[in-house]
């Protein structure tokens, strides 16, 4: 459900600088709202798992202590369960569908296409679905490509995450629009995955290692058998963070060295066959994965 309303937020933001945004923002704002309460739940479902798994295979003193964790993680995920369902009422899920379809509809009964935020791309009444692909592939790709600079600066964990984020976008949107660009588009969305997967993952390791970081002070005080416990999960986390590192940057580097920027804005724009999405075309025929 949390996958699904990343989905569906990435697809209202790739189609927004083509439709009227006001009342998109509005519902995009509920969907984010909900997207959040689902994240904090799946945040600490994914840490408790982790820590378990930790757990099993560390030494007596660091196992008493991913004990105590996984208790503290516990405590929090119920709490963000208690308002995940508020965020879930029946009702409200109601009102957030009839607020969505009200603004699609809305939206896309404007026969005026909308100024687009760009100053290279001026609005035309005829653009085709292809032609919107296009450009929306394209700015997420320039987007992940601005952001790669961050791999040059490892130890800053913001960049990274900010290309972790644009990674993502970037993926969601070659699917999005995969069944009018052919299937050979596949091949770059593995590619994209396999970069957003290590960023994920080394963003993961950065989270823990700050959490460990943000406790040092009481560490120091604790006693010994307490501290070599912490500098256990500690340098277990450094490593984890060298290995997804090292994952991402041989990645990215295989990117370039292939040239798959290059190759994606070709494939782009070759003479596809060009896909217009008729007029009465709703919400409803649309499947999206």
């Amino acid at each position: 459900m949390r996958v699904s309303s990343r989905r569906l937020r990435g697809a209202l933001r790739d189609f927004m600088p083509y439709l009227p945004k006001h009342g998109l923002s509005v519902a995009l704002k509920k969907i984010r709202d909900i997207a959040d309460a689902l994240g904090a739940v799946r945040d600490q479902d994914v840490a408790v798992m982790g820590l378990q798994k930790l757990e099993a295979g560390a030494p007596p003193e660091a196992a008493a202590m991913l004990h105590q964790l996984i208790r503290a993680r516990e405590t929090i995920r119920r709490q963000a369960r208690k308002n995940l369902q508020q965020a879930l009422h029946k009702g409200r899920l109601k009102q957030l569908q009839m607020d969505v379809e009200t603004a699609i509809d809305s939206a896309t009964a404007n026969p005026k296409p909308a100024k687009r935020r760009s100053k290279n791309a001026e609005p035309h009444a005829e653009d085709t679905y292809r032609e919107v692909a296009r450009r929306t592939i394209l700015k997420r790709l320039r987007e992940v490509e601005k952001l790669s600079k961050g791999l040059y600066r490892p130890l800053k964990m913001e960049p990274l995450h900010r290309m972790r984020i644009a990674a993502k976008r970037f993926r969601y949107a070659l699917e999005l629009f995969e069944p009018c660009l052919g299937p050979d588009i596949s091949i770059f969305v593995n590619k994209v995955g396999a970069l957003q997967t290590s960023l994920g993952e080394l963003h993961d390791s950065d989270i823990w290692i700050e959490t460990f970081g943000k406790n040092r002070n009481g560490v120091v005080q604790q006693p010994k058998e307490q501290r070599g416990a912490a500098l256990w999960l500690l340098s277990h986390f450094v490593r984890l963070h060298s290995k997804h590192l090292r994952s991402a940057l041989g990645t990215w580097s295989e990117w370039e060295a292939n040239e798959f920027g290059t190759r994606l804005r070709e494939y782009l724009t070759q003479n596809l066959p060009v896909v217009v999405l008729p007029d009465d075309t709703s919400v409803s025929d649309q499947t999206v994965d």
